[in-house]
Order: C-alpha cells, then sequence, then structure tokens
C-alpha cells in the first residue's frame, strides 16, 4: 500500500512561472497565480503551426501592401511565428486584446522592415485574420478604427458560416458599433448582428470583469482538471505504473510530479523519489 502525494499542480505552476519569466523577465503577478496568467498570456498568441490558408473571393489588397501580405500569407501556411507582426504591446503581460477576447479576430501589421525590438514596422492599416487549430481565414485589411465593426463579422458569416454556427442566438440584444465600443471599455460582453438579421454570441467568449478574456480563466480550469483527473488514474494503476520501471526502481512513498520532456517535447510524469519517467494514455 503506498501513499501519495501529488505535486503536478504545484510543478505545472513552477513551469508556468518559468515561462512566463522567460518572456517577460521579473513580473508583477498582480494577485493572480502563474497557471492563470500563463493561459492568459497564451490567449495572445498564435501557436506555431501550418495551416491552410482561406481567403474571400473578393478580397482587395492595396499594391503598397501585396508583398506583406504575402509574406503573412507564406508564414502561416509555413507554420512560422508570427509574432512580430502584432501588437508591440504583447510585451506587457496584462495587455488584453479586446477584439481578440471578444470576437476571436487577431490583427497583423503590414510593415516588412523589422525593428529593433523584433517587431515589424508599424502601419495605419492591419491585415485582419480569424484563426483555428486548422485554418487561417484572411477577413481583409482594415484600419485602426475598426476594432468594432461588425463588417468583420459579416465575412465570416458570408464566406465560412460553420465558423460561427455555434454561436447563434435569439436573444434579439445585439448593438451597434458605438454601444459595443462603449462596452467593451467598461469590460462588458454584448452580441453582435450581421445584416440579415443573424445574431451571434461574441464568437471569442468575450471578457471577465477584470477585461481579461474568458478563455483565460476557462483554459486554467481545464489545465487544472485535467491534471486532477490524471492523477486519479494514476492512484488506480499505481502499482502497474511502478512496476513498468525497467529499473526496478523502489519507494515506500510515492510523489507524482510533472515535468517537460524535451526529447518528447511534452510533459510527463515523475515519480519524483526514484526519477521514474511515464506518461498516461488520454
Amino acid at each position: 500500500m503506498y501513499g501519495h502525494t501529488n505535486d503536478i499542480l504545484n510543478d505545472y505552476g513552477i513551469y508556468c512561472d518559468t515561462q512566463l519569466k522567460n518572456e517577460f523577465g521579473s513580473y508583477q503577478p498582480s494577485g493572480y497565480d502563474a497557471i492563470y496568467l500563463y493561459q492568459r498570456y497564451k490567449c495572445r498568441i498564435i501557436e506555431e503551426r501550418n495551416r491552410v490558408v482561406k481567403q474571400t473571393q473578393d478580397l482587395m489588397v492595396p499594391s503598397d501592401y501585396s508583398t506583406a501580405s504575402q509574406e503573412i500569407v507564406t508564414d502561416i501556411a509555413n507554420g512560422n511565428s508570427l509574432k512580430k507582426y502584432q501588437s508591440r504591446r504583447l510585451k506587457d503581460l496584462h495587455y488584453d486584446d479586446d477584439m481578440l477576447s471578444h470576437w476571436g479576430i487577431q490583427h497583423l501589421h503590414l510593415g516588412r522592415e523589422i525593428e529593433e525590438d523584433g517587431f515589424v514596422r508599424r502601419t495605419g492599416d492591419l491585415l485582419f485574420v480569424h484563426f483555428t487549430k486548422d485554418y487561417a481565414h484572411i477577413l481583409g485589411i482594415f484600419n485602426h478604427t475598426s476594432w468594432c465593426d461588425s463588417d468583420l463579422i459579416e465575412v465570416i458569416h458570408n464566406n465560412w458560416p460553420d465558423q460561427l454556427t455555434v454561436y447563434k442566438t435569439n436573444s434579439t440584444s445585439g448593438f451597434t458599433e458605438v454601444e459595443t465600443a462603449v462596452l467593451r471599455r467598461k469590460h462588458g460582453n454584448c452580441n453582435v448582428v450581421v445584416s440579415d438579421g443573424t445574431e451571434y454570441l461574441p464568437p471569442g467568449l468575450g471578457v471577465t470583469t477584470n477585461g481579461a478574456p474568458i478563455n483565460a480563466v476557462l483554459n486554467s480550469q481545464k489545465v487544472i482538471n485535467m491534471f486532477n483527473d490524471e492523477f486519479e488514474v494514476i492512484k488506480e494503476n499505481i502499482s502497474q505504473i511502478l512496476s513498468s520501471d525497467p529499473l526496478n526502481r523502489e519507494s515506500d512513498s510515492i510523489t507524482i510530479g510533472l515535468i517537460m520532456d524535451s526529447v518528447l517535447n511534452r510533459f510527463v510524469y515523475v515519480v519524483k523519489e526514484t526519477g521514474f519517467k511515464f506518461t498516461v494514455s488520454s
């Protein structure tokens, strides 16, 4: 009979803290734990992965931006980092991108010159893109006053309606662009109505009262629940797990921790008393 200690969430919190320090140096948590802050930060980051790029048939790209636009499309398709095109405010841990939080739409700058801080030169116009795991939907080029422009949702509605189906509602509580802007400033959430009367909940899910994306809270809870559930699986199967150690290491007490395996490039569990590493099948 083994005693079991769960160090998984503590180890994951340390990992999150390390990632945040690598990105921001010494940071101010402002009352939030590292797991939540890391998930909040990840909400703004575009994962580096190959995506199929989809564009509207009537997409118009001014000649001044044609080369930069194509370079962005190529980087998206090849799974390259897109950070250099994003807002410089990414350097602020507590920055929240309202359009992304509310509508799930990223904005990318169209400059080609990379400046000293690694970001491209800022441009007045922006390329707006809706990302999913496998696709990038190019919505068009808009200016810095378009954050609450329902035409952005209209483009998705007209070209890729399947991306919005789950958000359809009939509450008749749509708001004008001006009203939407006011609510965003107050960290309020609201639906959006397109020209044919179809109404959607905010496709980015919206924000909490502190202005942070709801997704940060949901993702934090999701990862916590996942690790807690897997610890229960580990406890139920601990004898089998220990017997699979090729070195047959034993211990009277068992502490289960978590580490990032540099070879597998994924998290693995570890018996801290013996150093035996293992994974849990989902």
